[in-house]
């Protein structure tokens, strides 16, 4: 995988680190859709675009979350 296709906020991420991973065909499905897809797939992450606002985002946050980053940010 080249390094510039993850995310820099990878590191920290419980999806990239593995808190799904009881569901590895899940956790390697976000890795592939956003965590390893360069910028584009960064941006399309609910987690990245909180993160990018706020400097954090829950844990319990998956990438393709059905609430808006408005929504999140209000339940933090």
């Amino acid at each position: 995988m080249n390094n510039d296709k993850i995310c820099y906020r990878a590191a920290k991420c419980p999806m990239f680190s593995g808190v799904l991973e009881s569901n590895p065909t899940l956790i390697r499905t976000y890795k592939n859709l956003y965590c390893e897809n360069g910028k584009d797939g960064h941006e399309k992450c609910k987690r990245f675009q909180v993160a990018a606002l706020v400097g954090s985002c829950p844990s319990h946050i998956l990438p393709n979350s059905q609430l808006s980053v408005d929504e999140i940010i209000k339940r933090m």
